[in-house]
C-alpha cells in the first residue's frame, strides 16, 4: 500500500512541474510578444522622426538657398546703381567739359567782334557823334536792366537749418536753446517769412552728425580708423568711434534751400583736432545746393581739451566771415541759457551784415 501510494504521490508532483512550465513558456511567448510589438512601435515613432527632420532639413536648404538668391540680388542691383551712378558723373563731367568749351570760343567770339567794333568806330567817331551818345545811353539802360533782373532773381530760400549741437537737453530746448530764441527774434524782427529747422542733436557726436547729413560711409570710417590709430590702444570716448543709431525722419534732407548754421563739436568726434573739425564741418556744407552762404559757431569742447582761442583761430582762417566765435560773443559757458540767447542774436546780426535774408 505505501508503495502505491508513494507512486501516486510521485506522478501527481510530476503532473504539476509539467504544468508549471507549460505556464511559465506561455507566459514568455507572451512576453516575447509584447517586447515585438513594443519594438515595432519604437521603429515606427523613430521612422517617423527621421522622415521629419529629413524633410525639416529640406525646408531649411531651399530657405537658405532664396535668402541667398535674394542677398545676392540686392548686391547685384547694388552695383549696377553704384555704375549707374559712376556713369551720369562721366556724363556730367563731359557736359561740364563741354560747357566751358564753349563758353570760351563764345568769349572769343565775342573780344574779336569787340575788336572789330572798336576799328569801325575809330573810322567812324567824326561822322557819329550823335549815334555814339545814343549807344552810350542805352547801355546804360541795359546794365540798370541787368543788375534789376539780377536782384530779382535772388535765389529765395525758405528758412534757417541749425546742425550740429543742441547744448539745453530735454524739453526745455523748446524754449531756451539758440533755435527756438533764433526763430523768435526773426519774427520779431519781421522775418516772418523764416523758418528755423532743427537737425542737432542732444549729446551727439560729430560722426552721427555726419551719418544724419548723409556724409558717406567710408568718410566717416576714414575718421574712426584715425582716432583709433592716434589713440594707440588707449581708451577713447564713444564719440571718438562710435555712431548713433538714427531714425528715418532724422536722416531725411528737407532743408537743402535753406541757409546752414553749423555748431558742432561740443561733445568731441574730432580727435581733439581743430583741422579735422573743419574738414568735418566743410563735409556737411557740401551736402547742400548753395554753399556760398552759411555761418560756422565754434565753441570750445565739453572736457577742455581744446582752449577757445586755439579752436577760433583755426575755424576763423578757415571760414573768415561766415564764422563766429562764441566766446567772442560771452563769457557764458555754451550750454548756459543766456550763451544760447547771446549766440542767436550774434546768428541773427551776422545773417543781416552779410545779406543773407531779406524782410517781406
Amino acid at each position: 500500500m505505501e508503495n502505491i501510494t508513494v507512486g501516486r504521490k510521485k506522478r501527481i508532483n510530476k503532473k504539476e512541474s509539467w504544468e508549471k512550465v507549460n505556464g511559465n513558456k506561455r507566459n514568455s511567448k507572451k512576453l516575447n510578444i509584447l517586447l515585438a510589438i513594443i519594438c515595432i512601435l519604437l521603429i515606427g515613432v523613430l521612422g517617423s522622426i527621421f522622415m521629419m527632420s529629413r524633410e525639416s532639413e529640406k525646408a531649411e536648404a531651399h530657405r537658405l538657398e532664396k535668402l541667398a538668391g535674394s542677398e545676392q540680388k540686392g548686391i547685384e542691383d547694388y552695383e549696377a546703381v553704384k555704375e549707374h551712378a559712376s556713369q551720369l558723373e562721366k556724363e556730367d563731367g563731359a557736359a561740364d567739359d563741354s560747357s566751358k568749351s564753349s563758353d570760351s570760343v563764345d568769349a572769343k567770339s565775342d573780344a574779336d567782334s569787340a575788336d572789330s567794333s572798336d576799328k569801325a568806330d575809330d573810322k567812324k567817331a567824326n561822322a557819329a557823334t550823335d549815334s555814339d551818345t545814343t549807344e552810350s545811353a542805352d547801355s546804360t539802360d541795359s546794365t540798370d536792366e541787368t543788375a534789376a533782373d539780377t536782384a530779382d532773381t535772388k535765389k529765395e530760400i525758405s528758412g534757417i537749418v541749425c546742425w550740429g549741437d543742441d547744448l539745453i537737453n530735454g524739453e526745455e530746448s523748446n524754449t531756451y536753446s539758440y533755435m527756438a530764441v533764433l526763430q523768435k527774434l526773426l519774427t520779431e524782427n519781421g522775418y516772418s517769412n523764416l523758418t528755423v529747422i532743427n537737425k542737432t542733436l542732444q549729446g551727439g557726436g560729430t560722426l552721427s552728425m555726419m551719418k544724419m547729413a548723409g556724409v558717406s560711409d567710408d568718410t566717416i570710417q576714414g575718421y574712426i580708423t584715425k582716432h583709433q590709430q592716434a589713440a594707440n590702444g588707449a581708451q577713447l570716448n564713444v564719440t571718438e568711434t562710435g555712431i548713433r543709431d538714427l531714425t528715418e525722419e532724422e536722416t531725411t534732407r528737407n532743408d537743402l534751400d535753406c541757409i546752414p548754421v553749423i555748431f558742432m563739436g561740443y561733445y568731441g568726434g574730432w580727435n581733439h583736432d581743430p583741422a579735422e573739425l573743419a574738414e568735418q564741418q566743410e563735409n556737411i556744407l557740401n551736402t547742400f545746393q548753395d554753399k556760398e552762404e552759411f555761418l560756422v559757431v565754434g565753441t570750445r569742447p565739453m572736457d577742455g581739451t581744446v582752449t577757445s582761442d586755439a579752436l577760433d583761430q583755426v575755424l576763423s582762417q578757415k571760414w573768415g566771415e561766415h564764422y563766429i566765435s562764441l566766446a567772442s560773443v560771452t563769457p557764458q559757458p555754451a550750454s548756459t541759457k543766456e550763451a544760447q540767447q547771446a549766440m542767436a542774436e550774434a546768428i541773427l546780426q551776422k545773417l543781416e551784415e552779410l545779406n543773407y535774408i531779406s524782410k517781406n
